[in-house]
């Protein structure tokens, strides 16, 4: 059977202590029981050997039988006392793995948004300020609501990708990193564009760029990926960057473009740069489960006093946005306020594959800017289950043995 922290081991079956007066009514009741049965078969007995074997018979029984009744409860016991100390072990040890985080070292995000300034991009993706419009997409279609990055007459969307794929590596603190720092590269992309033409111009972009850190490209997506980072990377040197992006997404209503870039590192062996936030381990909850998977992502933490300052929404369904909006009053988001509820979907479009990117890098800033902690559910592009993780203000904490 899978057991996880929402689904613990249950406890070994305690034996039952032997009672020890319904021993000792026993012992009773066979001293009297020897005594009638002497008093009847034992009268050519001499005195002093009736009462020893009266007396000494049933005590040998009753001693005999109540030392092997002991012994058996004593090795049950020892056996149910060593199960449960694994177990406590093991929920020790799967706490503190759980409770693993990510410095977040720096965010950058492209958007529809007319300001130039990332802060305040933020500000106004908290304040849930609309940008979504009816205009027509790359396909000129006309009458889809979507927002779209600023383009010129003459860009194709493979001239727009290489242009925010060379600002999010312009931004990148590389003066700041040490001298044999590497990097793992993920692209999470959605976009008519095929996935090996955007690596291709990522890659062109990354060499005009001249960084000459070594770089790792790992091949996955979605929020997991920070989760399997948490448990077989932790100790590497290597950060992490995450880069999501759509453009011209293939089914282009209520969408939304956008760029993200993610530099994460571990907090065991990250000390060049100083960090934003903490990034904590995110949990997937299937459908019906998502009151589950926010109480697991608070307990990842732990919050202080239960209390989440906003809670971001970004790529959900219409069936997952149902299912949030019954559980929004859910710990550890029963102290959000509705105005604190901010919903990317409905302010910017579904941003694809980079939802949960760009809701964690707004959801960093907005922590930075207030030093309260930020709550994030969102969808994930390649499989049907909900993510609920926490941004939270830097603190000096580290991990305990993992």
């Amino acid at each position: 059977m899978f057991y996880s922290l929402k689904h613990l081991p249950e406890r070994y079956p305690r034996p039952v202590t032997p009672k020890k007066t319904r021993w000792f009514a026993v012992l009773a009741a066979m001293l009297v029981i020897s005594v009638i049965l002497m008093r009847i078969f034992g009268r050519y007995i001499d005195t002093r050997h009736f009462w020893l074997i009266a007396i000494g018979t049933p005590v040998v029984v009753w001693i005999v039988s109540f030392s092997i009744r002991m012994w058996v409860w004593s090795l049950q016991d020892s056996k149910a006392n060593g199960f449960d100390r694994r177990r406590e072990q093991w929920i020790l040890s799967e706490t503190r793995r759980a409770r693993r985080a990510l410095q977040v070292l720096n965010t950058t995000f492209i958007t529809a948004h007319q300001k130039d300034e990332q802060a305040s991009v933020a500000v106004e993706m908290l304040n849930n300020h609309s940008i979504i419009i009816s205009q027509s997409d790359w396909k000129d279609e006309k009458s889809k609501r979507l927002s779209r990055i600023t383009t010129e007459p003459e860009d194709t969307p493979e001239l727009v990708a290489s242009r925010l794929f060379s600002e999010l590596i312009a931004d990148l603190p590389v003066d700041q990193f040490p001298e044999n720092a590497s990097l793992a590269v993920i692209l999470d992309v959605s976009s008519s564009l095929s996935i090996p033409a955007v690596w291709d111009i990522w890659r062109e972009a990354w060499q005009e760029s001249g960084i000459t850190s070594a770089v790792e490209y790992i091949d996955s997506n979605g929020p997991a990926v920070v989760s399997h980072w948490l448990d077989h990377r932790i100790k590497d040197e290597a950060m992490l960057l995450i880069v999501g992006l759509q453009i011209d997404p293939v089914v282009s209503n209520n969408t939304a473009e956008a760029a993200v870039a993610l530099l994460l590192g571990n907090r065991l062996t990250q000390e060049a740069l100083e960090p934003l936030a903490l990034l904590h381990r995110p949990d997937a909850a299937p459908s019906g489960e998502l009151s589950e998977g926010m109480n697991m992502a608070a307990y990842n933490v732990p919050l202080k006093e239960n209390i989440v300052k906003n809670l971001w929404l970004a790529g959900l369904t219409g069936e997952q946005r149902a299912e949030v909006i019954a559980c929004q009053n859910a710990h550890p988001a029963q102290s959000v306020e509705d105005e604190a509820v901010i919903s990317l979907d409905t302010s910017m479009g579904h941003a694809g594959a980079a939802a949960p990117w760009l809701a964690i890098a707004a959801a960093t800033e907005i922590a930075r800017q207030t030093q309260s902690p930020q709550m994030i559910i969102c969808g994930d592009t390649t499989q049907n289950v909900l993510w609920s993780t926490l941004i939270t203000p830097i603190a000096s904490r580290q991990e305990m043995d993992l």
